[in-house]
């Protein structure tokens, strides 16, 4: 049988409206049989549910009964109650093979269908083999199957028959009352539900209500339609809505019925339609869709009107200044779109992106001049064009500023930076004048020199990018900036601003002084770099007779005054060249400096460790270290530590028995190298074993 894929990122609001029961958490709530009934004049009408996933996944697989006891005839108690069970037995899901053209004709009847014989239900695998998670998924899977079930067999009794959940009783007499039992024949031993029923006769048939509360309104070019439908859902949980273009006759606006999908705090639902003609009048209405399927009389239409409103914006063409507080501002509008204009307002604020504040109202229609007497030192004006059907647009913003001989404030936080190119990146503050014009750039190459202006024309940005000659004996530039408003008021200078010129001369290289072994290592000192500008030096080293001609960089200085190193990573019977270079703060490096030739003396070498793997414990916040060893007469292991990027430390030390070490020394997200050698009673060394660990 093939369903349809049906993928739906809501948070469901699953509503079973018998008895007003909601399906949210399906756990919380004593499992029992809820149900509910219509009477129509040759039948009853029969829909019962669950309020619990497990009684919903139980009751598929061992069905449900339906006992009616006649208890009333013509208005009086039988003696001998009569007792039946319908349906021939136990009511379940009809088989798998019966669903496939209910499927493909209606979408509720898919859902269904999935929900009861679905492989998956869109279930995320990821983790699939976590037990933990494998159990959590599997109940949100089962939360998803029982919500979407009853969200689909509420919208469709012919589905919540198919379902195993609905059912019509023909058999009946309208002048006979009968009591419904549904009980669930899950065996008690699985889950106990217990079991509910109603008492009804085929005479009580009542009219549905009309839908309450029905309303619409007009909201950027749409009908937005309204209507009340908590209060309501004990009757309905769908409506269609219909529109009608002449009062008379309606038709249906919806594709599905609509309901309620989000659980919200308001107890109304909403619909938007678009507006296919404007100016026109329209005519909406709404009906209520049971879960039995019966559809309600319709709601009082409410009449719309749909309207384009004004479509041409108003703009500001010149303002006369009469004095530091009077101004005649004008604006254009076109003559034959005031029809549907009601008015303008005028708005000011202080600052171009507001708040603008309403200062005059109703100015006609007819007006292109106002004039304004209560000017400041920075104004902003805006032109509301307002139809006659409430609608809205503004023009541009207009700066009006009067007679002005004060300068903008000192421009602040001059930076910058110069690369290795010369070029020279500088930003600072924006000033907070509102009549900016922006800003003169001087530069000069001595701070006694007269500055010279780098920009034509003063610029608004806050940035600029200069150029210098490096190649010169001026080791630094200077610069300062000065703010120009509208009216050419310019401010004082900024600070000075000094950039040191990059440093095209490389240091000089340190030189080897002296070296020595010692035991498993060797020990390196040297003549460091004669300038004065050296950020770091670096040692480097390559093993002769190696396949690889690269040099391999083993240590950097962490300070200026650093000039030894023990270079712990050797193999004994190995020779070793080792070079160095300095790097200055402008990143220009050395010559490398003559190679050190050492030979590391052979000594009796063993076996290294075997087995060396770490178990990291993140929720003990340790790491565990275990190895192999079996060669006799060990004196101790000696477990080295280090960050990525630094170089190894004695960490530990574990006797000869020992095979484990803890380490709870740890940062998060921090990658470590362990390294582990043997040292023995007659003071040789097995070989270097080592193990990187991400914890």
């Amino acid at each position: 049988m093939k369903y349809r894929n049906l993928y739906i990122s809501l948070f469901l609001f699953i509503s079973f409206s018998i008895g007003s029961l909601y399906a949210q958490d399906s756990t919380a709530q004593v499992p029992i049989v809820v149900v509910k009934a219509r009477a129509k004049t040759n039948k009853i009408l029969l829909r019962w549910g669950v309020n619990n996933k497990f009684a919903w996944k139980y009751g598929n697989q061992y069905g449900y009964t339906i006992e009616r006891t006649t208890v009333l005839r013509d208005g009086k108690p039988l003696t001998t109650p009569i007792k039946v069970t319908l349906a021939g037995g136990t009511i379940k899901p009809k088989p798998f093979q019966e669903w496939e053209s209910f499927v493909n004709s209606n979408d509720m009847a898919a859902v269904a269908a999935q929900a009861i014989y679905g492989e998956d239900f869109e279930m995320n695998n990821a983790a699939a083999n976590n037990k933990m998670v494998k159990v959590i998924q599997e109940s949100e899977e089962l939360d998803r199957r029982f919500g979407f079930s009853l969200f689909a067999i509420d919208q469709n009794f012919e589905v919540a028959q198919f379902a195993g959940l609905g059912y019509v009783d023909s058999d009946v007499k309208p002048n006979e009352k009968y009591l419904y039992k549904i009980k669930s024949m899950v065996p008690s031993e699985i889950l106990e539900i217990k079991e509910s029923g109603v008492f009804i006769s085929p005479s009580e048939e009542e009219q549905l209500p009309i839908p309450q509360d029905f309303a619409g309104y007009y909201y950027k070019q749409a009908f937005v339609l309204v209507w009340e439908y908590d209060s309501m859902l004990s009757f309905y949980t769908a409506y269609d809505l219909e529109k009608s273009e002449d009062g008379i006759n309606f038709n249906k606006v919806n594709k599905t019925p609509i309901t309620k999908l989000a659980d919200t705090k308001k107890s109304k639902i909403s619909f938007t339609d678009s507006i296919t003609i404007f100016n026109k009048k329209y005519w909406y209405r709404v009906k209520g869709i049971s879960v039995f399927n019966e559809k309600s009389k319709p709601s009082e239409a409410v009449e719309l009107f749909g309207y384009i409103g004004i479509k041409s914006t108003p703009f500001f063409k010149e303002n006369v200044i009469i004095s530091d507080t009077e101004v005649i501002l004008s604006w254009t509008y076109p003559k034959e779109d005031e029809i549907e204009l009601k008015q303008f307002d005028l708005l000011r604020s202080t600052k171009v992106l507001g708040p603008y504040k309403l200062v005059k109202e109703g100015i006609p229609a007819t007006s292109r001049t106002y004039p304004y007497n209560q000017l400041e030192r920075i104004n902003f004006f805006k032109i509301k064009a307002v139809g006659k059907n409430g609608e809205m647009i503004f023009s541009s913003p207009n700066m009006v500023q009067p007679i002005d001989s004060i300068p903008p404030s000192e421009p602040l936080g001059l930076i910058g930076e110069i690369d290795s190119l010369g070029i020279v990146k500088l930003s600072w503050q924006a000033n907070q004048e509102l009549d900016l014009r922006g800003y003169k750039i001087l530069r000069a190459n001595r701070p006694n020199q007269e500055f010279t202006m780098l920009n034509k024309y003063s610029k608004l940005a806050t940035e600029f990018t200069d150029t210098v000659n490096v190649r010169t004996f001026s080791k630094n530039v200077y610069y300062k900036i000065m703010a120009l408003d509208k009216r050419y008021n310019e401010s004082p200078h900024s600070d000075i601003l000094v950039l040191k010129r990059p440093d095209k001369i490389p240091p000089t290289s340190p030189i080897f002084e002296s070296y020595e072994q010692r035991n498993d290592s060797i020990f390196l000192k040297w003549i460091k770099s004669s300038s004065d500008d050296v950020a770091n030096e670096f040692v480097y080293r390559k093993t002769i007779g190696s396949t690889s001609d690269l040099w391999e960089k083993v240590h950097t200085t962490e300070s200026d005054t650093t000039a030894t190193f023990v270079d712990i990573n050797i193999e004994k019977g190995t020779k070793y060249l080792y070079t160095m270079v300095a790097v200055d703060k402008s990143g220009l490096e050395s010559p490398p400096s003559p190679p050190l030739s050492i030979d590391v003396i052979q000594a009796l070498i063993k076996q290294a460790v075997k087995g060396l793997y770490a178990n990291v414990d993140r929720e003990n916040k340790q790491v565990q270290l275990f190895w192999r060893y079996k060669e006799p007469n060990v004196q101790e292991f000696l477990i080295y530590k280090k960050k990525k990027g630094q170089q190894y430390s004695l960490f530990g030390a574990a006797k000869p028995e020992e095979r484990n070490l803890i380490d709870v020394m740890l940062n998060p997200n921090t990658t470590y190298s362990y390294g582990i050698k043997v040292i023995f009673k007659d003071g040789s060394v097995s070989k270097w074993a080592e193990i990187e660990v991400v914890y």
